[in-house]
């Protein structure tokens, strides 16, 4: 196959899916009009001429059919559905797939006007809609998507570096546990909760946190620990590659998640796979993952006093934290995993392709 994708190449999960499709021996171009960092397949940067993202896309239309008239793909697949997903749509290059990420439905979507008509008429003239959560495909139902149209498929995790320990996990309260988190410092993450729930944690247990991760909010989130007396009680270790993030997970007791909004968290399947117990939101993308008091422990966002009782009541629970452990194990090999999540994208491209016609360039 001969693919073209759009989408932001500073995103790992923009990199990490066209180099699936490259890895696999196709043609595959990436066009984005942020940098790449270690981008395994060729990727081209696009030039905004105009200083919004909408009319920066747009008036870098000409630009954009001129590298898909040159690259001459088979298939189109935007990731993110505004803005790339419209330039994408805009092109008039088919067949035409539009990859949701999340926040272009679970945040984009709501906030304006502008934002819904660029996703509609994304999401109108793709052939295919890709979602990774139910509350996605959700929304796109309601918004008058066809079903038939919608295609949900788990980003996944790589098993040959998620892993699980060897020996049980789970020790007692008193023994120094190790808290993590791993999401980005954005505000949407909410990683400032966990922050506020350390102070009344730490009157209870003996406990280390870990940041992994990274972002526009570090600065300040270093600064309110120290102003909490949290010096030598957490550790911001910013972003880590995958094999030392896995390192990580292992050695964690409990992981913390404190989303606002999400889709399929992936930092929540390198979790499950690494045998941490998971403290999360109780929101509905985690509901699809996490059964409360079974494999993890749901809250509610933003209520700090709430988080430290479910990572104390995970802690005092051995046999809880044992069997958290294989529940989730067997969750991911079921329908966690990478590759065949992604041979399920790959084969949905390839039925596009040949009801498309065979080899044939289908822009119009």
């Amino acid at each position: 196959m001969r693919i073209a994708f759009l989408g932001d190449a500073s995103l790992d999960h923009v990199r990490r899916w066209a180099g699936y499709f490259g890895g696999r021996g196709h043609d595959v171009l990436l066009l984005s009009f942020e940098e790449a960092v270690d981008c395994a397949v060729p990727c081209r940067r696009l030039k905004t001429v105009l200083p919004t993202k909408l009319l920066g896309y747009t008036a870098a239309l000409g630009s954009v059919k001129s590298e898909l008239e040159f690259f001459r793909p088979e298939i189109v697949n935007a990731l993110y559905a505004g803005g790339y997903g419209f330039v994408a749509a805009l092109s008039g290059f088919r067949p035409l797939v539009v990859t949701t990420l999340g926040s272009d439905l679970l945040v984009d979507y709501p906030s304006s006007i502008i934002h819904r008509l660029q996703i509609d008429y994304a999401v109108r003239k793709a052939e295919l809609v890709t979602t990774d959560a139910d509350i996605l495909t959700d929304i796109l139902v309601r918004s008058g998507t066809p079903p038939v149209k919608i295609l949900k498929a788990y980003f996944g995790i790589d098993e040959s570096v998620f892993y699980p320990p060897a020996e049980d996990p789970g020790p007692e309260p008193h023994a120094g546990a190790r808290i993590i988190s791993t999401r980005n410092l954005h505000p949407i993450y909410g990683v400032e909760r966990l922050i506020d729930a350390l102070p009344p944690l730490l009157e209870h247990i003996d406990a280390h946190f870990v940041i992994c991760g990274d972002g526009p909010e570090r600065g300040r989130l270093e600064r309110k620990a120290a102003l909490l007396g949290l010096e030598g009680r957490i550790e911001f270790k910013g972003r880590l590659g995958s094999e030392a993030l896995a390192g990580e997970l292992r050695a964690a007791d409990v992981y913390v998640s404190t989303s606002r909004s999400d889709s399929t968290s992936v930092s929540l399947l390198e979790a499950m796979a690494c045998g941490v117990p998971p403290v999360v939101t109780d929101i509905p993308a985690n509901r699809e993952w996490i059964t409360d008091g079974e494999n993890g422990l749901l809250v509610p966002p933003g209520v700090p006093l709430s988080l430290a009782g479910a990572i104390r009541r995970i802690l005092g629970d051995r046999a809880f934290a044992v069997d958290a452990r294989e529940l989730n194990r067997k969750l991911e090999m079921e329908r966690g995993l990478w590759d065949q999540n992604m041979e399920i994208i790959e084969r949905a491209f390839t039925r596009l392709i040949e009801g498309a016609g065979e080899g044939k360039n289908t822009h119009r």
